[in-house]
């Protein structure tokens, strides 16, 4: 297995197999991350694809003397929040990792879930009182904006709004 500076090298040379290798050495990983965070699999996967293919389309401005890892966490990141932004009133699904070997007892891979989430609900828990009730109905309950509305007595518009600025906090701080 080739190190991540050769790979980067090399991919930055158009060379689709380093592409391949180095797809199949962190998609399990991420996916996982994504698939944490999102509780939604085809929605991870979706994010990690379009990611790979934004680091294949952009290649030429990778830098081999940077994490890789920290390049595709970061980019994942974004989309992640740029999926919730556009998709905040999807119904979040139940997710399992894809059959793999035991890469969830990763060390690294654990930390970034659990300060993730600490993160994540700190956010939540330091946001104006209806938002964080709506985020939570909206997030934890799996309402609607509509049930979430008629639940409130609040207009449907209030409810998606109370939602983007909880979107956009989440965004704000995490970036």
């Amino acid at each position: 297995m080739s190190s991540d500076k050769q790979l980067i090298r090399s991919i930055k040379e158009g060379d689709s197999k380093s592409f391949e290798e180095l797809f199949k050495k962190y998609y399990d990983r991420f996916f996982s991350f994504a698939c944490a965070l999102l509780n939604d699999r085809d929605a991870a996967e979706d994010i990690l694809q379009n990611v790979f293919l934004k680091l294949w389309t952009g290649r030429e401005r990778l830098d081999e003397n940077r994490s890789i890892s920290n390049y595709l966490l970061v980019s994942i990141r974004n989309e992640i929040y740029d999926y919730l932004c556009l998709k905040y009133n999807r119904t979040v699904v139940h997710c399992e990792p894809p059959d793999r070997e035991e890469h969830s007892s990763d060390t690294e891979e654990k930390i970034m879930y659990m300060e993730t989430s600490r993160m994540l609900d700190r956010i939540i828990r330091e946001m104006p009182p209806q938002r964080q009730k709506i985020f939570m109905m909206s997030r934890y309950q799996q309402m609607s904006a509509k049930e979430i509305a008629e639940a409130l007595d609040l207009s449907i518009r209030t409810v998606e709004r109370h939602i983007h600025l909880a979107l956009q906090d989440l965004r704000n701080i995490l970036s």
